[in-house]
């Protein structure tokens, strides 16, 4: 169990310090790459009143809405674009680097606190995350967040303070909006009780540890309570699995071992993956061999279960129900993996060792963190590259011209439509008339709109000016839709091939 620290300005200083360096971290480059179908749904969400986001969970998305009602308020206040969508993804990087210090420093002391921060703000899955216009870095945020109340009741629970009560009411909605905001958080708690065990177990070995029995009560009194406050939640989105349509089939192998060692926290590592596992592997060893690093015990049995627990969870219900396991939900554990990587770094007593080691880290993870901030390297996506196209052709428009779209297929997921770009790049698309539409997305409380098939006919065009289609060419499209508009008079003016997309304006012939 963590000793008791009182307050004091050196380790909040040291947070505030990594905190602000996981700010810049994180959101420097955010700008470059372009959109892609993860935040086209966000943005799909968060343009709505909140009666209609409200109306959208109930059908669809509901593990993500509580996110989306955050980023709506959010964009009441800021200009939209890709940078503010992904900022606050990059200030809950900082947020987390700066409480991995706090936690760590009550378990471990500052030295490792400083190094785990540090090497929070530079994992690969989480410069990743820093830059996504997703929950996933906020998830981080409030998963080390809870961790640090559990700490903090245990101790008041232990020494009998009045205040411990009011920790266990904080630590108990905090699980509830934490588990509101991405579902699999609920998982920590379940790491907490692992960690409640084994801090009995080494007072029943060892008395000289004082027994949390009865913090355990309330910890079991807290996470019930939030269970069952959760209970509507989990009966709104209980439903709603069938959007994980995308996800294989999950077989033990290869695969799967390379998604959970390789791409979960460490992506871009390849071969070099391994290391950051024997590393964390030496910190657990050396904290429970090394007689000078035993005081940091409880810091291991904090972080190991949450880097453990939920992973073996998720996937396991994966190979046995049905497939809920992605890399990317399971980032709300990377705070954890950071903190046993910070006890491996700083278990020889020289700092110079420590400093230098984290300059080797830093340089080893640069080409990734680089890589994440090109152009297309989210999901190969060019979709900025079409939008801005049609938004310069636009401008040379006519003042008032009327112009409408055939979304075509979506580039690299022609089951989609380039609603999907609309939804991330909306200037470029504004005013346009939508010629496929046959129910809106926020009519019918889903992300995306229902649409006519390429063989339907299309609605009139009267009163259009310009015709677009934008979308990846098919083996009917935009054949049919040009065949079509050739019908009611309209001819291709100009054409262009972007990539995977094809753009194709059509006037009519006068």
């Amino acid at each position: 169990m963590a000793r008791r620290h009182r307050p004091a300005a050196g380790p909040l200083l040291w947070a505030a310090g990594v905190a602000v360096l996981g700010v810049v971290v994180g959101a420097a480059g955010s700008w470059i790459p372009a959109a892609w179908a993860d935040e086209a749904a966000t943005m799909s969400g968060v343009r709505r009143s909140v009666p209609q986001l409200w109306h959208m969970a109930h059908n669809v998305d509901g593990v993500h809405s509580f996110y989306y009602l955050l980023l709506h308020l959010w964009f009441e206040v800021v200009p939209y674009s890709p940078f503010w969508l992904r900022l606050p993804s990059a200030f809950a990087t900082g947020v987390a680097a700066g409480l991995v210090v706090l936690l760590v420093h009550r378990l471990a002391g500052i030295r490792p606190a400083v190094a785990a921060g540090v090497v929070y703000c530079i994992l690969p899955r989480v410069t990743f995350s820093a830059i996504e216009g997703r929950s996933n870095a906020l998830t981080a945020t409030v998963a080390v967040g809870l961790t640090l109340l559990l700490v903090v009741a245990v101790t008041a629970t232990v020494e009998r303070r009045r205040a411990a009560w009011g920790w266990w009411a904080l630590y108990a909605g905090v699980a509830l909006a934490g588990s509101v905001l991405f579902v699999y958080v609920a998982l920590v708690l379940v790491a907490h009780a692992v960690t409640l065990v084994a801090w009995q177990l080494r007072h029943l070995l060892r008395r000289r540890s004082p027994s949390v029995l009865r913090a355990g009560v309330c910890w079991l009194a807290a996470a019930a309570l939030a269970g069952i406050a959760m209970l509507p939640f989990v009966r709104t989105v209980s439903g709603q699995t069938a959007q994980l349509y995308w996800m294989g089939p999950l077989t033990l192998g290869p695969a799967l071992t390379k998604r959970v060692f390789v791409d979960q926290w460490f992506l871009g590592f390849g071969p070099w993956a391994p290391v950051p596992f024997v590393l964390m592997a030496v910190g657990v060893v050396a904290t429970i061999a090394v007689p000078r690093l035993r005081a940091r015990i409880p810091a291991v049995e904090v972080a190991v279960p949450v880097v453990v627990v939920p992973t073996l969870v998720v996937v396991a219900v994966s190979i046995l129900v049905r497939p809920f396991y992605d890399p990317r939900y399971l980032t709300f554990c990377a705070p954890f993996v950071a903190v046993l990587l910070g006890l491996a770094l700083t278990s020889l007593p020289w700092r110079t060792v420590t400093a230098a080691a984290l300059v080797v880290a830093a340089g080893l993870v640069a080409p990734i963190y680089l890589a994440q901030r090109t152009p297309t390297s989210k999901d190969d996506s060019t979709w900025n590259v079409a939008a801005a196209l049609i938004t310069a052709e636009r401008a040379k428009e006519p003042a008032g011209s009327v112009d409408a779209v055939y979304y075509g297929p979506l580039p690299s997921h022609t089951n989609r439509t380039t609603e999907f770009v609309a939804s991330s790049y909306p200037e470029a698309f504004a005013g346009m008339r939508d010629l496929t539409e046959q129910r809106s997305a926020v009519s019918i409380g889903q992300l995306w709109a229902q649409r006519s098939a390429p063989t339907d006919p299309l609605p009139s065009t009267a009163g259009i000016d310009h015709v677009w289609f934008v979308g990846e060419p098919t083996d009917q499209l935009p054949r049919l839709a040009t065949e079509q508009l050739a019908a009611q008079g309209w001819r291709v003016e100009r054409e262009w091939s972007e990539s995977a997309f094809r753009i194709i304006v059509y006037t009519r012939d006068q």
